[in-house]
C-alpha cells in the first residue's frame, strides 16, 4: 500500500515498545488520532506491530479496516468490515462503517441494505439518516435546491416560516423584502441579506396583521414553510401564506418525505424527526386539487413545490376541523424508495427542478 508523500512510519519495534502494553481502548484512540490527521499509513503500521488480544479486538480491527479503505485498499477493507458484521450482528459501528464504505465504492444497493438495517436497529446512529437520504434521494441537498429556486424565480418578496439559525433566509439575496418568522430566539449563525429581517412571533400572531403592513402593496412571490413539525401547523401556515400570494407565486414545504416510520411519527422519538407534516400534502392533494404539487426528492426530507395558487380560496380554513379529524389517525404508507402518489415526486436534477417550477 502506498504511503503519503514525505511519510515516515516508525519501525515495528518502536511501535510495539510504545503500544505493546496499552489497552485496546488506548490503541483505538490513537488509531482515530491517526485517521483524523490523515495518517492512514501510521495507523496501518501500528496494526502490523500489534500482537495478541489487542490485535484481535473488534474495535481495533474496525479502525484498521477504515485505515485500509482510506489508503486505497478498498476491497480488503470492505471484506474486513463485512466479516465483523457477520461475526457480530449487533455491532452498530461495523454496520455503519460497512454502509459508508459500500456507498463510497459505488455499491448503492449494498450500502442501502446495510444502512437500512442500521436505522431499523438504532435510527439515531450519527450520520445514518444523512447517508440513507443521499442513497434514496441523490442529488444536491435542499438548501442548494432552494438556492436554485431563488435564482430561477428571482423573488422580490420572500416569506419564511421557521428560521432557526438563518441558513435558508440568507438565500434571499435578491429580494426587496425578505421576512422570516420564528418565535424561538435562536442566535443567527448566518449573515442575513440587507433586505431581510426576522419577526419573533408565532406564525398565527404574524398573520394577525395585514399583508400591507409587511409587504406594502406587493404580494409574496416565494414562501418557504419550515415551522412546527405537526401537520395542522403546516397546513394552517399554507392557507395563510397563500392568501398573501398571487396566483403565479410559489410556496415550498419542507420535511414532507420521511424515510423511516419513526421519523414520520407525530410524537418525537428520534433526533432526526420530520413529524407528520407529510399529512399537509395529503390534505392539499385531497381538498385542493386545483393546486399544482410537485415534490423534489432532495435530502434529507424533500421539498414540496406548490404552484397555481388561489389567494381567494377559503376551503382549507373553512374545513379545517374536518380535515384535522380526517387525517389525525392516518399512517404514512411507508415503503423505502417508493413514494405515495399524493407527493407527485420528481427527480433531484435539472429536469426535475424545471418540472417542479413548471
Amino acid at each position: 500500500m502506498p504511503s503519503r508523500p514525505n511519510s515516515f512510519v516508525p519501525s515495528d519495534e518502536d511501535l510495539h515498545r510504545a503500544f505493546g502494553a496499552q489497552s485496546a481502548a488506548d490503541v483505538v484512540f490513537f488509531l482515530r488520532q491517526c485517521l483524523e490527521r490523515k495518517a492512514f499509513d501510521h495507523a496501518l503500521g501500528l496494526g502490523a506491530a500489534l500482537r495478541g488480544e489487542v490485535a484481535g479486538d473488534p474495535a481495533v480491527r474496525l479502525a484498521l479496516a477504515v485505515a485500509r479503505f482510506v489508503g486505497g485498499d478498498r476491497e480488503d477493507a470492505i471484506a474486513a468490515a463485512r466479516a465483523l458484521v457477520l461475526a457480530r450482528p449487533d455491532d452498530l459501528n461495523a454496520r455503519s462503517v460497512l454502509a459508508e464504505m459500500l456507498a463510497r465504492s459505488g455499491d448503492r444497493n449494498g450500502s442501502l441494505d446495510a444502512i437500512t438495517e442500521l436505522v431499523q436497529r438504532y435510527p439515531d446512529y450519527p450520520g445514518a439518516h444523512a447517508l440513507l437520504a443521499t442513497l434514496v434521494m441523490p442529488g444536491p441537498p435542499y438548501r442548494e435546491v432552494l438556492a436554485h429556486f431563488h435564482r430561477t424565480l428571482a423573488p422580490k418578496t420572500y416569506l419564511e416560516i421557521g428560521v432557526e439559525t438563518g441558513g435558508t433566509l440568507t438565500l434571499a439575496t435578491g429580494a426587496r423584502v425578505a421576512i422570516g418568522v420564528d418565535p424561538a430566539d435562536f442566535p443567527l449563525e448566518h449573515p442575513l441579506p440587507p433586505a431581510a429581517r426576522v419577526v419573533r412571533e408565532t406564525s398565527d400572531q404574524f398573520f394577525g396583521r395585514s399583508r400591507n403592513s409587511v409587504f406594502g402593496e406587493s404580494t409574496v412571490d416565494l414562501a418557504f414553510i419550515d415551522g412546527m413539525h405537526l401537520f395542522e401547523f403546516a397546513l394552517r401556515d399554507f392557507a395563510h401564506v397563500e392568501a398573501w400570494c398571487a396566483p403565479n407565486s410559489t410556496i415550498v414545504l419542507h420535511d414532507c418525505v420521511p424515510l423511516f416510520e419513526t421519523a414520520a411519527a407525530r410524537e418525537r422519538r428520534t433526533r432526526f424527526w420530520v413529524g407528520d407534516t407529510w399529512k399537509a400534502v395529503w390534505a392539499l392533494a385531497r381538498h385542493r386539487p386545483d393546486l399544482r404539487i410537485r415534490t423534489v426528492l432532495t435530502p434529507p426530507s424533500g421539498l414540496v413545490v406548490i404552484r397555481r395558487l388561489d389567494p381567494g380560496s377559503t376551503t382549507l380554513l373553512a374545513d379545517f376541523e374536518t380535515i384535522e379529524r380526517e387525517l389525525a389517525d392516518l399512517s404514512y404508507p411507508f415503503e423505502l424508495g417508493r413514494f405515495p402518489d399524493e407527493l407527485q415526486v420528481v427527480p433531484n436534477d435539472g429536469a426535475g427542478l424545471a418540472e417542479a417550477l413548471g
